[in-house]
């Protein structure tokens, strides 16, 4: 069941009753009354909308006990209790304005005419039917942007949910691949390499270790992104030597306080490797660059003809990611011999940017 906006109805309750007591006593002012009437005007105004509309909050609360919300029944039955005890309420005020004292300050002007029992119930029914009206439009404008603001947060939280989901599914599908690969390069380097064998299996080893200690947070420290990376990309040099080229030009004052998406920056290097030839007479290179705010992964361009298979989505998974933590969406840039990726550095660890 949908919930009614209670706390900011009471608030915009009190703002708008202050709003119209102000106005009001602007007005009393320009018509050069008194002080006093102009004061004592004022704050009738004041707690007689307040009272209007903190009852409209009770009737509203009241009925959506009883009857399903926003059900047609709860809006017939709401608007009726509304604007029945709005009249009640303005009969009984103006009764207690126009037959005490009340009227020298209120009413001075016409108190003679509202005496008159076929004017004041008129104005009473009047008074009650345009504030209560407007009472309802500002609740219901309160209570509709509550309502849609809930429903914004839920898809956000659903997309970002599925985003996370997609996520997880990569990093299933990526590790198996993965560690076959090592595998089969670390056999091959005990064989021939044994010294490069040992340094392989340390970077694989902290790649893992890594792997799993972070897989569960959704952003981690720069340096940890970077440390992943530096594995990996020490792994995959070992396997194909002169043939990958590669440089990290990072601030080294940043990477203890500033934060990136967990596994967004070795994916990038993956895809790079995965879809570029790579041959000692023409090497890939791959440069990971901080620009300002933004980390840059740039590579060069010599695409082979048959990729590895892949799930197409990795770039992506990644644009979703940034887009539900930052609201900005990764920039991808391709001149034909480059190919570049910039994804913004946070700040901080929180997930609201």
């Amino acid at each position: 069941m949908k919930k009614i906006p209670i706390k900011n109805l009471v608030r915009v309750s009190f703002i708008a009753s202050s709003c119209i007591a102000i106005l009001v006593g602007l007005t009393s002012s320009a018509k050069d009354y008194s002080a006093a009437t102009v004061v004592t005007k004022s704050l009738l105004i004041f707690f007689a909308m307040l009272f209007l509309s903190l009852y409209n909050v009770g009737v509203q609360a009241w009925v959506s006990v009883r009857i399903e919300y926003p059900s047609r029944r709860y809006r017939i039955i709401r608007t009726i209790a509304s604007f029945s005890g709005a009249l009640l309420f303005n009969f009984l005020l103006f009764r207690t304005v126009v037959y005490t004292n009340l009227h020298t300050f209120i009413i001075p002007d016409w108190y003679e005419q509202v005496r008159n029992k076929a004017v004041w119930p008129l104005l009473f029914m009047l008074h009650g039917t345009v504030f209560n009206t407007f009472v309802l439009i500002v609740h219901n404008h309160i209570t509709l942007l509550h309502a849609k603001n809930d429903a914004e947060l839920e898809n956000a939280r659903l997309k970002f949910a599925n985003t996370e989901a997609i996520n997880q599914l990569l990093r299933q599908q990526i590790h198996p691949h993965f560690l076959f690969n090592a595998l089969n390069t670390l056999k091959s380097l005990i064989r021939r390499h044994p010294e490069k064998a040992e340094e392989y299996l340390i970077h694989l080893s902290d790649f893992l270790r890594a792997s799993i200690s972070k897989g569960h947070k959704d952003i981690i420290s720069l340096r940890d992104e970077l440390k992943l990376s530096v594995d990996y990309l020490e792994m995959q040099k070992m396997r194909a030597g002169e043939a990958l080229k590669f440089s990290i030009d990072i601030d080294q004052q940043a990477l203890g306080n500033r934060w990136l998406p967990a596994f967004s920056l070795q994916p990038l290097l993956e895809n790079a490797i995965k879809h570029n030839v790579l041959t000692s007479e023409d090497p890939l290179y791959l440069d990971v660059i901080q620009e300002g705010e933004y980390l840059k992964v740039v590579n060069n361009l010599q695409v082979k003809h048959l990729t590895e298979a892949s799930t197409g989505s990795g770039l992506m998974n990644l644009s979703e990611r940034y887009k539900m933590l930052t609201g900005e969406d990764i920039l991808i840039e391709d001149d034909g011999k480059t190919f570049t990726v910039k994804i913004k550095i946070l700040q901080h660890a929180g997930r609201h940017y």
